[in-house]
């Protein structure tokens, strides 16, 4: 009986803690959501025209557009609004994937700095851009 009993609390606790995660990200996804909503349908088209690019190999061209997608996001969110952070993040990638690696280190240097002065050391974001910049920076030195 007393088995059972520990069971059943143990099912109500997950119960209540995958109800508070769902909550929680539905509260996320509805947040993104509206800033998508409130952003331009052209600068939308930018980013699945970047994205595109991208896939296709055509690491210049997807540069390009996200240059535009980035100029598009500062102009209209603000430079410190997360979704231009991660904007920022991605257009370091795309100039990592053009063969800039200089410029993309220096872009990821400048957007890790701006991440901790808006979001924190301890930002899932921060930690992440972080960490992809210490191995761009290795795989940096080993070509050398």
């Amino acid at each position: 009986m007393a088995l059972l009993a520990v069971g059943c609390a143990a099912e109500v606790a997950r119960r209540r803690w995958r109800g508070d995660w769902v909550a929680r990200a539905n509260r996320e996804l509805d947040v993104r959501d509206q800033v998508l909503r409130e952003e331009d349908p052209e600068t939308v088209d930018l980013r699945f025209e970047a994205h595109r690019l991208r896939e296709l190999g055509d690491a210049a061209g997807a540069l390009e557009v996200h240059a535009r997608l980035l100029a598009a996001r500062a102009d209209a969110l603000g430079s410190d609004h997360p979704h231009v952070l991660t904007t920022r993040f991605n257009h370091a990638g795309h100039l990592w994937e053009a063969g800039d690696r200089t410029g993309a280190l220096a872009a990821y240097e400048k957007v890790l700095a701006d991440m901790v002065r808006v979001l924190g050391e301890d930002h899932p974001d921060t930690r992440w851009t972080r960490n992809v910049l210490t191995s761009r920076r290795s795989k940096a030195e080993e070509a050398t």
